[in-house]
């Protein structure tokens, strides 16, 4: 088997693993933080909003450090040192006895994990330029399987042996995903055919030059707003939930539920639709994706019920589950594969800043006017998205 191929499948593993560690207690944090004492509305989803944020400011300033030494020092150890970061994190929630302390090791989260941004780099830095999508696509169905997995059960856990033996199980899981990347990945060395090639701004192939062309630097635009609208209701999930309901019993095993079917569709359309982008026009693929998405999670607003909300949001993360996967290689193919570590820790830390202005936009929202009105933002942003990934295919060609 070739080494790109052995290490892709392993990568596979591996994030899976990861993600199911992770979600075993992070979608609980609204829930976890009420144990912890925080029991006023307005300030709890203050709360929620910060914890979401906290983690993408640390991983904004960090991922262009991380993504230079992967370049430098190679990409299985940052994977590695994403790993053991993990797992440190997944143990210092669960022994958590105050929000300042969960506010703490979710920082830390930010500074030294990145399991997702080092897995991608790994596989980019090894794949051919012709497997990209399918090859990034097929990752991302792993942190979309585990994010579906991990939820669910973590839930069921939450629900009999409270929300700390979860964040502890959940470390545990990712655990067994360090031993993976120690023992079965290797190094990756580049397979692509003209190594050392990337296209400028019109599409055209060049030796050298700025990493940053200004065809990347739109694609970036576009990433922003795709992680933006992608990230904005799930911090919110479970106090809606929580709300339609009017209790929290039971609510955190009804939330793993739908977060696990949100993860599960995802995962299909990175199985799936996002493979269509090394078949045809990956920009003209994900304006259709993105635009039919933007119709989908409409109809939350139009028809609000659970059963709406669970419909409409498993088939949204179905349309819009594999577009970043074509962002990530859209911008890949643009640099040479030595280059691909600094590219992912940039991509990164814009991804970042959307995931830090996503949740504190929807915690002032949600304070202002309701949890639903969130769902309508939802829609709004991806709306936007859908108006810049037409600008953005009539710019790049």
């Amino acid at each position: 088997m070739q080494k790109w191929k052995k290490n892709l499948y392993t990568v596979w593993f591996t994030q899976l693993f990861s993600l199911i560690g992770f979600g075993f207690g992070m979608p609980f944090l609204p829930f976890f933080i009420q144990d912890l004492g925080i029991s006023d509305p307005a300030e709890l989803k203050l709360w929620t909003g910060i914890l979401t944020a906290a983690p993408a400011v640390a991983l904004a300033v960090m991922a262009p450090v991380w993504g230079t030494l992967a370049d430098k020092f190679g990409k299985k150890p940052m994977l590695l040192r994403a790993m053991i970061g993990g797992t440190i994190v997944m143990v210092g929630m669960g022994l958590s006895t105050s929000v300042y302390w969960v506010l703490f090791f979710r920082i830390l989260q930010g500074l030294i994990t990145g399991t997702v941004t080092s897995s991608a780099a790994l596989v980019a830095s090894g794949t051919p330029d012709n497997k990209l999508s399918y090859a990034l696509g097929f990752v991302s169905s792993s942190t979309f399987i585990g994010y579906s997995l991990g939820p669910a059960a973590g839930g069921m856990i939450a629900e009999h042996f409270g929300y700390r033996m979860s964040f502890i199980i959940g470390a545990g899981i990712v655990l067994i995903g360090l031993f993976l990347v120690i023992f079965l990945i290797e190094e990756p060395v580049s397979e692509t055919q003209e190594e050392g090639k990337q296209l400028d701004g019109s599409g055209s192939t060049a030796k050298g030059g700025s990493i940053i062309t200004s065809s990347i630097i739109m694609l970036f635009l576009l990433f922003f707003f795709m992680r933006l609208s992608r990230t904005l209701p799930t911090p919110f999930l479970p106090l809606y939930i929580q709300e339609l309901r009017g209790t929290i019993d039971g609510s955190a095993r009804i939330t793993g539920i739908l977060s696990g079917g949100i993860g599960l569709m995802s995962a299909i359309s990175g199985l799936t639709l996002s493979r269509l982008g090394d078949r045809m026009n990956r920009l003209t693929l994900l304006s259709i994706l993105v635009g039919a998405g933007s119709l989908t999670s409409a109809l939350i607003i139009f028809f609000p019920a659970f059963g709406t909300l669970t419909g409409a949001l498993m088939l949204t993360f179905f349309l819009i589950g594999g577009v970043e996967p074509l962002l990530m290689s859209l911008t890949s193919e643009r640099v040479s594969s030595k280059n691909r570590g600094f590219l992912f820790g940039i991509q990164t830390m814009v991804g970042s800043f959307a995931w830090f202005v996503s949740p504190m936009l929807g915690s002032w929202v949600s304070i202002k006017y309701s949890i639903p009105a969130i769902f309508l933002l939802f829609s709004i942003t991806l709306t936007l998205t859908f108006i810049i990934a037409l600008i953005v295919r009539k710019k790049i060609r």
